[in-house]
């Protein structure tokens, strides 16, 4: 019997690695940079691993790279919060639609492509320049099933045909010093995603701020859904999964992640990220100031958010 998947994916990976073969040839340091907007955007070359760095177009200071490319496992999720991101397969195993916000150097969109064949991968990002930097140093190849809209991701999200749900939403857009647009935490967007969204279908959130305001996107983001489970990263992101689904025990998404482990053969652990999910009852340094926790909603930016 012919393994069509197995040769799909062999000669999309060789595809991936052709077009970015040139860059193992190139001298280490900043290989691009380029200002669009408010932002300088450059790609740095580390023996090899490739660097996508957004930094304030004033101080040249940025505190986070946007996307890491391992020059010669271009597959491989370096970042362990978009391993993470990866444990909404244990809701949606076999994901048909899927949206993104914030493409950066696309390594997220690249991996749902490649493993899903069946899977349409949309995705929005704010700046072209970061999309193009994307195809022509990340190995970025869009086809049918792997598009991007320049365009805000909320507004995009809102502008989709509602009667086609989306299996998974990804919502992975922050700014070179670290947080999240305000526009993507509040209760009015999670309240759109869930209307977007199919009846098990998962909500990813990469909350990478201050502590406080990731516990209270969270909180934000349980007025909307049934179950949310956190992945508390020591990188100092946390990871959000929320969903209307019925809750699992630890021990079936442990089992979940095993199986779409063995099927896809990752080449990282989703076992090891499934041991990291915890409800907020396990987190005891949030709820002690739960109360007290805002609800984000569009009608006012919390004191201290963009600071």
């Amino acid at each position: 019997m012919t393994d069509y998947k197995g040769d799909r994916q062999t000669s999309n990976l060789a595809a991936i690695k052709k077009q970015i073969n040139w860059l193992h040839q190139q001298p280490d340091g900043i290989i691009f940079q380029e200002n669009s907007g408010d932002n300088c955007i450059a790609v740095k070359k580390i023996n090899s691993v490739l660097l996508l760095l957004l930094a304030d177009r004033e101080t040249l200071i940025t505190n986070v790279a946007q996307s890491l490319l391992d020059l010669n496992n271009p597959l491989n999720l370096i970042f362990p919060y978009s391993r993470a991101m990866m444990l909404a397969l244990v809701w949606q195993n076999q994901p048909k639609k899927i949206y993104i916000i914030g493409f950066g150097g696309g390594s997220i969109p690249r991996f749902f492509h490649h493993y899903f064949a069946n899977a349409i991968v949309e995705c929005t990002d704010i700046d072209p320049t970061v999309v193009e930097v994307a195809r022509k140093f990340f190995g970025i190849q869009f086809d049918d099933r792997l598009k991007v809209a320049i365009q805000d991701g909320r507004e995009y999200l809102a502008q989709q045909n509602p009667t086609v749900k989306n299996d998974i939403i990804i919502v992975d857009a922050g700014f070179g010093s670290g947080y999240m647009p305000y526009r993507l935490v509040t209760q009015e967007f999670y309240q759109l995603c869930k209307t977007r969204l199919s009846r098990a279908g998962a909500v990813v959130v990469n909350l990478f701020h201050k502590q406080e305001f990731n516990a209270a996107a969270v909180k934000t983001i349980q007025t909307v859904f049934a179950q949310v489970y956190i992945c508390n990263l020591e990188t100092g992101n946390s990871i959000a999964i929320a969903t209307n689904a019925p809750d699992l025990a630890k021990n079936e998404i442990f089992l979940k992640a095993e199986l779409i482990q063995d099927f896809h053969n990752l080449g990282f652990s989703l076992i090891e990220m499934s041991l990291q999910l915890k409800k907020l009852a396990q987190l005891p340094e949030w709820v002690k100031n739960w109360e007290t926790l805002p609800i984000f909603t569009d009608a006012e930016i919390p004191a201290g958010y963009l600071d």
